[in-house]
């Protein structure tokens, strides 16, 4: 019946234009530590009878699936959702979750307990489903599309056959082609495996988070698209430079685009 269930979900998340699908341990994904200052939370913080984490991955093809609108406080804090006052709208968050709700029918109708989120450890869950491997810019690559996939996770207290981990290096012989195409050298030089969660990238360097600012340093202004005074694309310059996945995704933004 669990693996019955699973293949239910995995055919409803192709259903709604998911790539990508896993399913991971929660108790196992609870133990990888995370960045502080992310709204992430195990797990169990959003369903304390948690057992599996089915993650889902959407191919961004095209970059307005990063456009991202915010509101800024007066003391210039960063708008995420749980800082009172302010409001922050990214376009994939939307989309994938809403997508995702759909699919977590399935598990609803099967008498199981879900939550939908971003904010559990999604790209180490990724990981750990098999789908990709953590990149030097901390992006879960993918061998398909690279790192051009948004993740969302259904955490469920149902019990599902967990996928086994990714295992192969997707970085080696890229000659640091992401760290070198970052303009403000946020990301700091060797593997992301092994360093200390939140250290990889220098969060006061990063570009994206210097877009949410609500005075930005002028500097990361003429990287990213602007369209309105609060409203811009995500930063993407070491998404774009990352080779891996980049003819697939040539390939299939040729097609999506073509004149019918």
């Amino acid at each position: 019946m669990s693996q019955e269930l699973k293949e239910k979900l995995r055919a409803e998340g192709l259903n709604e234009g998911f790539d990508f699908f896993g399913v991971v341990d929660a108790a196992e994904l609870a133990k990888v530590p995370f960045p502080p200052h992310r709204c992430l939370d195990t797990p169990q913080g959003f369903l304390p009878e948690a057992k599996s984490v089915a993650v889902f991955g959407m191919h961004v093809w095209d970059p307005l699936f990063n456009a991202v609108i915010t509101s800024v406080l007066p003391d210039g804090a960063i708008p995420f959702d749980d800082v009172p006052g302010s409001q922050y709208y990214n376009l994939y968050y939307e989309l994938t979750e809403a997508r995702a709700h759909r699919v977590a029918q399935v598990l609803r109708d099967a008498g199981y307990k879900t939550v939908v989120t971003h904010f559990v450890h999604a790209k180490a869950a990724a990981t750990m489903a098999g789908l990709g491997w953590i990149g030097k810019h901390t992006l879960c690559i993918t061998p398909q599309l690279g790192p051009r996939v948004r993740w969302c996770c259904i955490v469920t207290d149902a019990v599902l056959p967990y996928d086994e981990p990714y295992t192969n290096d997707l970085c080696l012989g890229c000659d640091d082609l992401c760290i070198k195409a970052c303009p403000t050298k946020a990301i700091i030089p060797g593997y992301s495996q092994g360093v200390e969660p939140g250290k990889k990238v220098d969060f006061e360097k990063c570009i994206v988070p210097q877009e949410m600012l609500a005075e930005p340093d002028e500097g990361w202004q003429k990287y990213a698209k602007k369209y309105t005074r609060r409203g811009f694309t995500e930063c993407l310059i070491c998404h774009d430079a990352c080779p891996v996945g980049k003819e697939e995704h040539e390939r299939r933004l040729k097609e999506y685009t073509a004149k019918p």
